[in-house]
């Protein structure tokens, strides 16, 4: 098992964590970022389970592709020998039933049928294939990792993994045969040369930097921080302590996230962080760990 395209967080949910920290979010845009932690938390948990892999395969996580002006994203894709293997994950919790095609929740809401979104990647991943002259078939399960989801008159022949079903479809993988060659690592090439870094998320919402809330949040519970000591914050919320220059790099990467365009100087980064750190600190931050520009009279860091 060699995994060629590690994952990473989804880069709207890293825009979503840094806007609610420093804007009063609407009840959409907060239902948006809670299914947007619901993804996080079953894409790691699928990770975890293709990270147990013994066989030979190549593994990718979070593909955005292109093909004929439209987009699509793959939350994992094995290429093994003889197939590849892509896969859709979610994170659904509750009971749930198909009846004609249609999906409902239990309280017979209808939902959205994640098999179209399955069957409109797979097809748009068969003319990628075809388009680069890849002949390994291609098949893409919607799997399922949450242990308290249940799905009940799944039609025959749909590809869909339960939790309950996970470890045997791991064996079932582990047995497959598959020596790789060049051409399979040409593939994973491919594909990772034709992935596409979205950073359009911030379109979606109109805001500005003077009715942002200043300050630095904790990076493992997003409680408020506030200063400890001479050189180190403390969140009240989980007790983490860090000092203040990893917590002012962090609230800088957060104000390049909101603000790609935006310079970054000693002051703009005194007032984002609410003045936790002096100005004096802030400048030695900046002077070690970014690189200086600008005039004596225009100094900015990136």
């Amino acid at each position: 098992m060699m995994i060629v395209k590690p994952r990473s967080p989804a880069p709207q949910l890293t825009f979503m964590e840094c806007l609610n920290n420093h804007l009063d979010l609407s009840l959409k845009e907060k239902q948006y970022l809670e299914n947007l932690r619901k993804g996080e938390v079953g894409e790691r948990a699928w990770e975890k389970q293709l990270n147990t892999l013994s066989a030979e395969v190549l593994i990718l996580y979070d593909l955005t592709l292109e093909i004929n002006h439209t987009l699509f994203q793959i939350d994992a894709l094995c290429i093994f020998q003889n197939e590849i293997i892509a896969f859709e994950v979610k994170n659904y919790q509750g009971e749930f039933h198909i009846k004609n095609n249609l999906w409902y929740s239990s309280s017979l809401n209808e939902i959205k049928n994640p098999l179209l979104q399955v069957r409109r990647n797979e097809s748009l991943l068969r003319q990628i294939a075809k388009r680069h002259k890849i002949r390994l078939p291609i098949k893409y399960p919607l799997i399922f990792v949450h242990p308290e989801f249940m799905l009940y008159e799944i039609p025959p022949n749909e590809n869909i993994i339960l939790i309950p079903q996970i470890r045997r479809f791991i064996e079932t993988l582990n047995k497959k045969p598959s020596i790789l060659n060049k051409s399979h690592h040409q593939i994973a090439e491919m594909l990772i040369s034709m992935n596409i870094q979205r950073d359009d998320y911030s379109l979606k919402f109109n805001y500005c930097f003077e009715g942002m809330r200043k300050g630095i949040w904790c990076n493992k519970c997003n409680g408020k921080i506030v200063r400890w000591g001479k050189s180190n914050l403390f969140c009240e919320q989980c007790q983490t302590e860090e000092s203040i220059a990893t917590g002012v790099l962090r609230s800088i990467q957060n104000l390049k996230i909101l603000f790609p365009s935006q310079k970054i100087s000693t002051a703009l980064v005194h007032e984002w962080c609410g003045e936790l750190a002096s100005k004096i600190t802030i400048q030695r931050i900046l002077k070690r760990d970014l690189n200086k520009m600008g005039g004596s009279k225009n100094i900015y860091y990136v």
